[in-house]
């Protein structure tokens, strides 16, 4: 083979065009806009993916959503559920990130078949799936509108069944939840 002798130690010569490529992958991999781009990257599942508190004492977020005069939403939903991720997805989640939601309503997730640690209303360590149970939730996704110690406000929405109404029956419960959340006038 012909080619060029190399002596130990020697370094292979390098075209220009080669030196051109190298410096501009360097620059723009050290811009400033390329680790902005990095970091977004890196940072927009945790920005954008923050998701449904998941409950974890129930006495805590009553109390919460009672000195907000406003009703506590529990989302109960289980792994692997379809409804319950398009639930979540494209009205829970959504309604959460609007800003001022705290001032309508508090809203928790309860996995129906977790066995994580839950805190009741009343205080009592019991797991999320001993809660659902407790709650007569069979169906999901379940959303229970509920005061200050674990009482009824408005009807339960059950299941995902008109999706083009399910908002429409989400902001309902919560306006009935909230009427009977508001303080009564003096001598009724």
């Amino acid at each position: 083979m012909i080619g060029t002798l190399r002596t130990p130690g020697a370094m292979p010569s390098r075209s220009p065009r080669s030196l051109i490529h190298r410096s501009r992958r360097t620059s723009i991999l050290g811009s400033p806009r390329a680790l902005i781009l990095i970091l977004a990257c890196a940072l927009a599942p945790t920005v954008f993916a923050q998701g449904l508190r998941l409950a974890r004492n129930l006495a805590t977020e009553a109390r919460a959503a009672a000195n907000a005069r406003v009703p506590l939403v529990i989302f109960f939903s289980q792994p692997d559920c379809d409804y319950c991720e398009r639930a979540r997805r494209d009205y829970l989640e959504p309604m959460v990130a609007q800003p001022g939601a705290n001032a309508h309503f508090r809203l928790v997730e309860v996995d129906i078949t977790s066995g994580a640690p839950l805190v009741g209303f009343d205080g009592r360590k019991l797991t999320q799936a001993f809660f659902a149970r407790d709650q007569n939730v069979r169906i999901v996704p379940t959303l229970a509108f509920l005061g200050a110690q674990g009482e009824s406000l408005a009807e339960p929405l059950v299941g995902l069944t008109v999706p083009d109404f399910y908002q429409s029956y989400i902001d309902r419960r919560i306006e009935q939840a909230r009427a009977r959340l508001a303080p009564r006038p003096a001598g009724s």
